[in-house]
């Protein structure tokens, strides 16, 4: 499998996993912290959009006035976080999507190999030893879990497409009116 074909789409962004680190990291947040991440687990459970995105608005909302912070890096991503959600996609493939383990494993191993270069000679040198430490990541790609899968995550990437597409249509009809 070449580097380029293991991209996913620009959509799938921002896991569950990123946000529950997000409010680890905040040091206003320790006597909150079990709730905090108790409300988020139960909204990331939830199969139904709607309700998992009314949690956490609910949430948001409540964490607003004394953590307005923790609120905005909620609700930063929050479209992105549900849209595997919306995807209804199977759960192992949906586990492994909502998991930043991937493209971290991915930037480790580029780190990894850039670390070799003692002086930076202009962008082109950085692109091409990017890729070399993609090429070289690609070694020890394993098969992800529920990658049996992947066709229904292509068919729905693609309906969501041609909603968007849709929408765009029916957008620029009424402003051309």
């Amino acid at each position: 499998m070449a580097a380029s074909s293991s991209y996913i789409n620009p959509i799938i962004r921002s896991g569950e996993v990123c946000r529950h680190s997000n409010f680890n990291s905040y040091k206003d947040l320790v006597r909150l912290r079990s709730s905090v991440l108790s409300a988020m687990s139960q909204a990331y459970a939830t199969r139904a959009p709607k309700r998992a995105r009314r949690l956490l608005e609910n949430l948001a909302r409540r964490l607003e006035p004394d953590y307005p912070s923790a609120a905005g890096s909620l609700r930063e991503g929050l479209e992105e976080t549900l849209t595997i959600m919306r995807l209804d996609l199977p759960a192992s493939l949906e586990r492994v999507l909502t998991s930043t383990n991937l493209i971290e494993n991915l930037f480790s191993r580029v780190r990894e190999t850039a670390r070799r270069v003692k002086r930076w000679q202009g962008g082109m040198m950085i692109l091409r030893w990017t890729a070399a430490g993609m090429l070289e990541a690609e070694h020890s790609f394993r098969k992800i879990a529920g990658y049996r899968q992947l066709p229904k995550l292509v068919a729905a990437l693609r309906a969501h497409d041609l909603a968007i597409e849709r929408a765009r249509r029916v957008d620029n009809g009424i402003k051309a009116a």
